[in-house]
C-alpha cells in the first residue's frame, strides 16, 4: 500500500497522467478519470462483509501455507468437490457502503465497482495444493492502453523538467489530493538529470511520515510504524545482459526510485539508452519484522513479464527459483524441501493489470497462483501471518479504507466531479 499509493498518488498526480486517460479533448479524459477515481472512492467506502466471508478471509490468512486446516471447513467454502474448494465472493456498492458477500453463483462484473473474487484450493496430493485466484474489479470504460500511458507519465514525470516544475505540476493539477497524500508521504527531493541524448534521469525521494495521520488515524499510524518502518525492500529490474531499468529501495520508512526516461519510455539506467524490454528479471531483497522475527528473501530472481496488446496492459511475475531465506536460526534443523516446492513445475506467479472490451467495463484484475507443500517451517510461517493479519485487522484496515476515501474523494473534487452516490 506504501509504495503504491505513494508513487501513484503523489507522482501521478501531474497533468500528462490525468490527460492520458483520454483524447487531448479533455471531456474523455475527464469521464475516464471520473469513473476510475469513482470506483475507487466507492471500493473504500464503508466497506463490510457478510458473515461467512468475515470469518472465511481470516482462516484463509492464517492458513494459507498449511491448507489442509482449510480443507474439510464447510464453513469458509461455498463450492466444494473431492478434489476441489471454492469462495465465490461478490463485490459491490449497496446504500452507503460497499458489500462483500459470498455468493453461490457470481456473474462478471458489469457496473462501477462491480468485482467477483474467485479464490480456489485444489489438493495435489496428501501434503500439497494450489491456490488459484481471480479477482475482477470493474473501473468503468477507460481503455488499457490509456492505463498504461498513465504509468508512463507517472514514471516519466521528470522527463525534461527541473524538480521545482515536477514540485509545481502535482501540487497544481491535483491540489487537494496532493494535500491528503502528504499528510502519510512526503516527497524529500526529485533529483531529475539530462542528458545530452535528450534522455532524463531521475532519482525520487519519498518518506513514509505516520506522524501526518497520528491524530486522526491512531492505529494506521502505529502500523505504519510497525511494519513500513521496519521493513527492508530493494527492487531492481534487469535484461539478460545485467542492464537495470528500474531500482526502488525502502529502508526506515525512506523509499527511493530511480529511473530514465525519454519520450516517455524507459531506458537503461546507465550506459546507451537502450529501451527497456518487455521481459526482464526482477531482483530482490525483502524483510519485514513480524513479531520478534524477522522474516523475508534475499536473492530473489523473478521472470517480470510487461504484458501490452491492444486490450490489455499488465505486469506479470513468475518464479521459478528458490531464493535465500531469511529466518531465524532455530529454523535451520527444519525441512528445506517444502520451501523449495512453489518453485517448481510453472513456477509461482502473480498478474496485475487491466483489460477492457467494447461495449463492456473495463475491468483491473489480479490472478494468483502458488502450490505449496505443508511441513512445520510452513507452520511457523503460518502462526507470523497469523500474527500480521491480527495487528492489520479491525481498527487498522477502517482507518486506512478511512483515509483512501479521502484521498479519492479529494481526487474527484480536483477533476471536478462530487462523490459519487450510486443510490441503493
Amino acid at each position: 500500500m506504501a509504495i503504491l499509493v505513494s508513487l501513484v498518488a503523489v507522482l501521478g498526480a501531474c497533468r500528462d497522467a490525468l490527460q492520458s486517460l483520454g483524447t487531448n479533448s479533455g471531456s474523455r479524459s475527464r469521464s475516464h478519470a471520473e469513473e476510475l477515481f469513482s470506483s475507487l472512492t466507492l471500493r473504500v467506502t464503508d466497506p463490510i462483509r457478510d458473515m461467512k466471508y468475515d470469518s472465511a478471509r481470516v482462516r484463509i490468512a492464517s492458513h494459507a501455507v498449511v491448507p489442509s486446516r482449510l480443507w474439510r471447513d464447510t464453513s469458509v467454502w461455498t463450492q466444494m468437490t473431492d478434489s476441489v474448494r471454492q469462495l465465490l465472493l461478490h463485490g459491490h456498492f449497496r446504500g452507503t457502503q460497499y458489500v462483500t458477500e459470498a455468493a453461490h453463483l457470481v456473474p462478471p462484473p458489469n457496473s462501477l465497482a462491480e468485482a467477483r473474487h474467485v479464490i480456489r484450493l485444489s489438493r495435489l496430493s496428501a501434503d500439497e495444493f494450489r491456490w488459484d485466484t481471480d479477482v475482477p474489479f470493474a473501473v468503468g470504460t477507460v481503455k488499457a492502453s490509456e492505463i498504461g500511458a498513465m504509468f508512463a507519465a507517472i514514471f516519466s514525470s521528470a522527463e525534461g523538467r527541473a524538480e521545482a516544475d515536477v514540485r509545481d505540476d502535482y501540487r497544481s493539477a491535483l491540489p487537494k489530493a496532493s494535500a491528503i497524500a502528504g499528510q502519510m508521504f512526503r516527497v524529500d527531493s526529485i533529483r531529475p538529470v539530462h542528458h545530452p541524448d535528450r534522455s532524463t534521469s531521475a532519482s525520487f525521494a519519498i518518506s513514509v511520515t505516520p506522524q501526518g495521520v497520528e491524530k486522526q488515524y491512531p492505529a494506521l499510524a502505529k502500523y505504519l510504524r510497525k511494519y513500513v518502518h521496519t521493513a527492508r525492500i530493494r527492487l531492481l529490474l534487469v535484461d539478460s545482459s545485467g542492464a537495470s531499468y528500474w531500482e526502488l529501495g525502502l529502508a526506515n520508512g525512506h523509499m527511493t526510485m530511480r529511473v530514465r526516461t525519454a519520450g516517455g519510455r524507459m531506458l537503461a539506467l546507465q550506459g546507451a539508452p537502450r529501451l527497456m524490454p518487455d521481459s526482464l528479471t526482477l531482483a530482490a531483497d525483502v524483510t519485514v519484522k513480524v513479531s520478534r522475527f524477522t522474516v523475508g528473501v534475499r536473492s530473489y530472481r523473478g521472470e517480470f513479464r510487461v504484458v501490452s496488446s491492444e486490450r490489455e496492459r499488465a505486469w506479470e511475475i513468475v518464479s521459478r527459483r528458490e531464493p535465500d531465506w531469511v529466518l531465524p536460526l532455530f529454523t535451520r534443523q527444519l525441512l528445506r524441501t517444502p520451501l523449495r516446492r512453489p518453485f517448481r513445475n510453472e513456477g509461482a506467479m502473480f498478474r496485475i493489470g487491466v483489460r477492457d472490451s467494447a461495449g463492456a467495463q473495463s475491468l483491473l484484475y489480479r490472478t494468483l497462483r502458488l502450490e505449496v507443500q505443508e511441513s512445520a517451517i510452513l507452520r511457523f510461517i503460518a502462526r507470523l501471518g497469523a500474527i500480521a493479519m491480527s495487528d492489520y485487522s479491525g481498527d487498522v484496515e477502517r482507518e486506512e479504507m478511512a483515509w483512501l476515501r479521502e484521498l479519492f474523494t479529494a481526487m474527484l473534487a480536483d477533476v471536478g466531479v462530487e462523490t459519487p452516490d450510486p443510490g441503493p
